[in-house]
């Protein structure tokens, strides 16, 4: 499906319900287990009943062949042993274009291990690993609250470049939070020496699934627009071509669009529910991260997908979502939202043909 193709499908699917067509992006929240304890989430506080194997074989002949982009997060998605397994069976049954997956790099030799098999084993597929990496140093254990995460997460980018095949994508993801906003221009000139093929920032956020709720970890909007003004000139220096040009044009418009939403600006038309879902580990199906807007479980349907998808309660979910016609800066969604959105898609290609 190509781009304009999708912004006429799921715009239509978003404003009248018609045609009902399955999301594009995906988020498969594996685990709500964390061998860390970040200022900035507390998944780890409510553990959650996890979807087997077999239970990830049903939803995910459900799916078919429509998730295009999918990120398997947690908690941290590489403590559950049957990852590569999980992982490995999505890959065979529905063939996606991207496979996104986070970690916090605790541990180097097993990420390793796992990452170079799917890699080796699946060269059609782009997979993107980012390392979790807030700070440097002394502060970044003391962010993720575990002594040597620093070490060990730039290890892990270390090694992850070391498996140098052309599918994988080796990134640092930062959280722009209350607790690293200060020296976060400092942190990314270290960064920045790691060597990753990507550096990526989103800002922290108060989310239903992190149970951080009322713990004032977000930036205030001056605070970011000062790293926001990092990033973006990062770009400006290191103009890329090809499909990294997108991307990193698409970010370009993300760090600027967050900059607006905090300064109190209408956001985008969002279309978590239509567009982009997440699957939690208990196999509750919900429109997005941030308000937990429940569309059903997974276990009431037999783990098909679709028929969840189809449902009367999915349906009010989506158009809760249409009324309250809110806006946040979460990133995956803000970038389903961009891709989704005429003027945002015509900003990208202008940053792309003239620089500007």
């Amino acid at each position: 499906m190509n781009l304009l193709t999708a912004q006429i499908l799921y715009r239509l699917f978003r404003a009248a319900g018609r045609p009902k067509v399955l999301p594009f992006n995906y988020t498969i929240s594996l685990t709500s287990r964390c061998n860390y304890r970040c200022a900035t989430c507390r998944i780890w506080a409510e553990p959650l009943p996890e979807l087997t194997v077999e239970d990830y074989r049903k939803v995910f002949a459900s799916l078919g062949r429509s998730p295009y982009w999918v990120t398997f997060s947690g908690g941290e998605p590489f403590l559950r042993d049957d990852l590569e397994d999980v992982i490995s069976m999505f890959c065979r049954i529905c063939r996606p274009k991207i496979v996104n997956i986070p970690t916090n790099g605790s541990l180097p030799d097993r990420i390793k291990d796992v990452v170079k098999r799917l890699v080796k084993g699946y060269k059609g597929i782009r997979f993107i690993v980012n390392v979790s990496i807030d700070s440097v140093g002394p502060k970044q254990d003391q962010i993720r609250g575990s002594t040597g995460a620093y070490a060990r997460a730039s290890e892990t980018v270390r090694s992850l470049k070391e498996i140098n095949l052309p599918n994988l994508t080796v990134g640092i993801g930062t959280v722009i939070s209350s607790q690293n906003v200060d020296s976060f221009a400092s942190d990314r000139k270290t960064l920045l020496s790691l060597n990753a093929d990507s550096l990526v920032a989103e800002i922290a956020e108060e989310r239903a699934e992190l149970n951080n709720q009322n713990s004032s970890i977000s930036p205030t909007p001056e605070q970011y627009r000062s790293a926001a003004d990092v990033l973006i000139s990062e770009t400006a220096q290191s103009k890329k071509k090809g499909a990294a040009g997108l991307v990193q044009a698409f970010r370009k418009q993300y760090y600027q669009y967050v900059s607006r939403v905090l300064s109190g600006a209408a956001g985008l038309k969002c279309y978590a529910g239509t567009a982009s879902v997440q699957i939690m580990p208990d196999g509750k199906v919900w429109a997005c991260c941030i308000k937990g807007d429940e569309m059903g479980s997974l276990r009431d349907f037999e783990n098909d997908f679709k028929k969840l998808w189809l449902s009367p309660k999915a349906d009010a979910v989506r158009r809760s979502i249409k009324d309250r016609a809110c806006a946040c800066p979460l990133a995956n969604a803000a970038y389903t939202n961009m891709m989704l959105d005429l003027r945002t898609s015509l900003q990208v290609l202008r940053d792309l043909l003239f620089g500007t």
